[in-house]
């Protein structure tokens, strides 16, 4: 209903003095008191605020009326107020919804807490607040005695917002994002579950890298020395961040974090996410080197091991991976050639076009040459031990570290490549599959699934649209549906179930 509608109720209501309930810490009523004189003394009493988002998954922020007798003119959530004695919460939430914001929509209850803050005019804020979330995407009548304005934001912008511009905002408000935060976006989460995330990728500049990740998907890279488009990440100061809807800007390292098991589905939730998706464009061949299995990782800096899987996407003519080394060689041999010959010479090389796609588990000693692009999923580890590197200097002039006796430990000299004839890759770490798009349609997610739309081609799933090279990630109990060719292929990746 408009506010119009209300306005002469409204006003003759306001006239009578309003009231508070005044509670202890358990949310227990102890008695009524009038809400000017509940702010003076600063007592703890009931309260309420109303999160509203629109579709997109931004919120609704309303700006208070300059008259309003205490933080006018200031930026708060949807509505805040106070419950009437021998009124419901959340009866008071939709009420003062309609007063104030001119419509109605089911809400439900995510958490409440208790603050204190100091307002202008010598008032203070002692509340329980329970705290309701819900969704509108229609136009709000405003109020103008209640609000005079309001503006659409992503919860991510307005944290920013709020460092940069604390003034802006409400004292409970800000109180809500520093020590709520995590369970808002947990929460009214919830409610955006079917919508996929697509992620902007972290990109690692290389003295080996091109600019194939720009040629071939249409990549803003930051050089032509890019080398790595780290698409789904969670390695501390390396995330990827999500570019769209209600998670927009916050990285995977967060959501790991933040959000329940209820998102992820049947998959072990460890501290640390496992999984690390990348595109790598090798314009130059890269090092030779091995990464540690778990239990090294583990010993040396408290992270997985690195097994991984290569999917070759474009390759020039004689191109080149070194995968494991020649039959028959051993330790001995491989010490004797760090020494003489060179390990170049010991290294298996494998000639490979696009389509070509190989495991190469942890220990195993590996170097991607030049002319190749690559879809890499692999643990969630930045360990590489290099073991030769062409003599090559960095951007210092000088010699690239190598860690010759690190990597002596961490290779297994059995391990060895795995191509891979089938469309599926199943291990103890990650599960790849290539499919048609069409396999995807109609399936309910038992556990979150990442979509590498690597072929080519601009698909929309659950109406979410993605660009060739784009990553998304489908929650735990969705049904997909998508827009697309039925024949078109992706890369699939996901964790073994529990």
């Amino acid at each position: 209903m408009p506010y119009k509608a209300l306005e002469i109720d409204y006003f003759c209501l306001m006239k009578k003095e309003e009231k508070v309930i005044l509670i202890d810490n358990s949310d227990h009523p102890i008695g009524v008191m009038s809400k000017m004189e509940a702010h003076r003394k600063g007592l703890l009493h009931r309260a309420f605020s109303v999160f509203i988002f629109n579709n997109e998954g931004r919120l609704m922020m309303q700006r208070r009326a300059s008259g309003k007798y205490h933080s006018g003119g200031l930026w708060t959530n949807t509505v805040c107020s106070h419950p009437r004695p021998g009124e419901e919460t959340i009866e008071a939430a939709e009420r003062r919804l309609q007063e104030e914001m001119g419509f109605a929509t089911e809400l439900r209850e995510i958490f409440h807490f208790i603050y204190k803050a100091e307002l202008d005019r010598g008032l203070t804020e002692h509340e329980l607040d329970h705290v309701f979330i819900g969704k509108f995407d229609g136009e709000p009548q405003l109020n103008p005695k209640e609000a005079d304005a309001y503006e659409y934001m992503y919860l991510s912008e307005i944290k920013e917002d709020i460092k940069k511009n604390p003034e802006k905002y409400t004292a409970w408000f800000k109180i809500i994002f520093n020590e709520s935060y995590e369970v808002l976006v947990r929460e009214a989460g919830k409610m955006f579950m079917d919508k996929p995330l697509i992620f902007d990728p972290h990109f690692e500049e290389k003295i080996w890298g091109g600019n194939r990740l720009k040629t071939f998907f249409g990549k803003q890279i930051p050089s032509d020395k890019t080398g790595e488009s780290w698409e789904v990440s969670a390695v501390e100061q390396k995330e990827s961040r999500v570019r769209n809807g209600f998670f927009k800007g916050m990285d995977m390292r967060f959501l790991w974090k933040v959000l329940d098991g209820e998102f992820w589905g049947e998959v072990e939730l460890e501290k640390d996410f496992p999984l690390l998706v990348k595109y790598i464009d090798a314009q130059d061949d890269l090092s030779v080197q091995v990464h540690p299995d778990d239990k090294m990782a583990r010993e040396e800096r408290q992270s997985y091991g690195k097994n991984e899987t290569w999917y070759i996407l474009a390759a020039e003519p004689g191109s080149k991976l070194y995968l494991g080394f020649k039959p028959g060689i051993t330790r001995e041999d491989y010490i004797k050639s760090l020494k003489e010959a060179g390990v170049e010479s010991i290294l298996n090389a494998i000639e490979v076009k696009p389509g070509d796609w190989y495991y190469i588990p942890a220990g195993t000693v590996h170097a991607i040459g030049a002319g190749i692009l690559l879809a890499e999923i692999q643990q969630s580890s930045d360990i590489t031990y290099r073991i030769y590197d062409y003599n090559r200097k960095d951007d210092k002039g000088k010699p690239r570290e190598l860690h010759v006796e690190k990597a002596l430990r961490a290779i297994n000299f059995q391990a060895g490549p795995l191509k891979i004839n089938k469309h599926i890759l199943e291990t103890p770490f990650f599960i790849v599959k290539r499919i048609p798009l069409r396999s995807l349609f109609g399936m309910k997610t038992k556990k979150f699934l990442i979509v590498l739309n690597a072929f080519g081609h601009k698909i929309k799933i659950n109406g979410i649209e993605a660009d060739h090279g784009d990553t998304l990630m489908i929650f735990a109990g969705q049904t997909i549906t998508f827009e697309a060719n039925n024949e078109w292929e992706i890369l699939t990746a996901e964790l073994p179930s529990q």
